[in-house]
Order: structure tokens, then C-alpha cells, then sequence
């Protein structure tokens, strides 16, 4: 009883932090999901170090998983893509996520007709569809590279491009990485900062201020 007890705890704890990422109130952006168009979202695979880029894609109710191991694991998928699949929609109905339709009108899109209840707006219990990405770079089987290769597909990603299987160079990517991580830190200590908020709060002032001086030469 008492382990039951404390797993339940910590399902309550998970919860209401996929809950407040859902809404907006853990990301530095400040934007809730209903907000964008894409969510970009690192998952562990099997407890090891075994990590997959998940692409939200949620006008077309549609997951593409990211995945540097495809080529070398069985071609089973991950039961942690499964899992999530299939409680996405379950979190996003919870959370009033498709009651906010501001911006999208969520019950109109192909991909959620017959999937959204008219009397309740809620989402049945339908799995969001999954794209295993094919023809992506791929990691060596005996590396540790998991988290390169799935920086490397968000970087690319965000910046409105397809990732290609040719080009790929593991150690520059790393190297690269690693001097921008250095290069931050330098940045955040010179200027005395003690978290990723001051940083963000700084840069919204110097924006503020731009924008002041711009109306007033106007």
C-alpha cells in the first residue's frame, strides 16, 4: 500500500507537469501549445541512452519520430512512442488544449474530423497517427551519440528544412555544440546573470527599449 501510495505520488507530480508544459507556464518562449504549429519534444527509449526526437505536428494530429538508431535496432518501434501516442490525446482533452480556438479552429481540420466529439468537444480516444522518419543520419551502433543527433534534427528542423541522410559529421556536430554551450556560459557569467530567466527578461528590456527609441524618431 504504502508503494502504491508513493507511485501515485509521483503520477500526480508527472501530470501536472505535462499539464503546465501543455499550457505554457515550464516553457521559457511563454507560448502554450495551442499557440504553435509544432512541439519538438526528446524522449528516452528502453532506460538507456537511447534518445528519439518526437515532432508534435498538430494540425494534422500526426507524430514523426526522429530516430538516429532505426537502421540498427529491430524494426519494432519504441513502446515509448506507442505509449505516447496514445495518451497525447488524453493530456491535450484534459487540458482544455482544443477548447482554445482563437487561432485554430480545431474541429474544422481534416484530421480531427470524426475524432472530436460534438456534444463535449472531447478528443475520442484515438491515437495520434506516427511517422517513422526514414532517411535520416544515422548514428554507429557501439556510439553514444544520441544527443547529438537529435540536437542536430531540431536545429535543422527549426529552421524550415528537411533532414537529408548525406552530411552528416558526428564530431564536428559535437565539437560545435560544445563551443556553443562554452560560449553561453562565458556570455551568462560575464554578465553576472544566474539563470536562463534573467537572460530572457534582459533581452525582452533591450527589445522594449529598441522599440521606444524607434518611436520616437518616428
Amino acid at each position: 500500500m504504502q508503494q502504491d501510495y508513493a507511485e501515485s505520488i509521483v503520477m500526480a507530480k508527472n501530470k501536472d507537469a505535462i499539464a503546465n508544459i501543455i499550457q505554457g507556464f515550464c516553457m521559457l518562449v511563454g507560448l502554450p501549445w495551442y499557440m504553435v504549429d509544432e512541439v519538438y519534444i526528446p524522449i528516452n527509449c528502453g532506460k538507456n541512452f537511447y534518445w528519439v526526437l518526437v515532432v508534435i505536428v498538430l494540425k494534422e494530429r500526426l507524430i514523426r519520430v526522429y530516430n538516429s538508431l532505426s537502421s540498427k535496432r529491430k524494426k519494432e518501434p519504441p513502446i515509448e512512442i506507442q505509449k505516447f501516442a496514445v495518451m497525447l490525446s488524453t493530456y491535450l482533452s484534459d487540458n482544455d488544449f482544443y477548447d482554445k480556438t482563437e487561432r485554430i479552429d480545431w474541429p474544422s481540420l481534416e484530421a480531427y474530423k470524426g475524432k472530436i466529439t460534438q456534444q463535449t468537444g472531447l478528443v475520442n480516444e484515438i491515437p495520434f497517427d506516427v511517422d517513422y522518419v526514414q532517411n535520416i543520419p544515422q548514428q554507429t551502433s557501439d556510439s553514444l551519440d544520441c544527443g547529438v543527433f537529435v540536437y542536430a534534427y531540431a536545429e535543422i528542423l527549426s529552421e524550415g528544412l528537411q533532414v537529408h541522410s548525406c552530411g552528416f559529421d558526428s564530431a564536428c556536430q559535437r565539437a560545435r555544440y560544445a563551443s556553443l554551450l562554452w560560449h553561453y556560459g562565458v556570455k551568462k557569467a560575464n554578465e553576472g546573470y544566474t539563470s536562463d530567466n534573467e537572460i530572457r527578461l534582459n533581452q525582452e528590456k533591450v527589445l522594449s527599449k529598441k522599440l521606444k527609441q524607434m518611436q520616437l524618431l518616428l
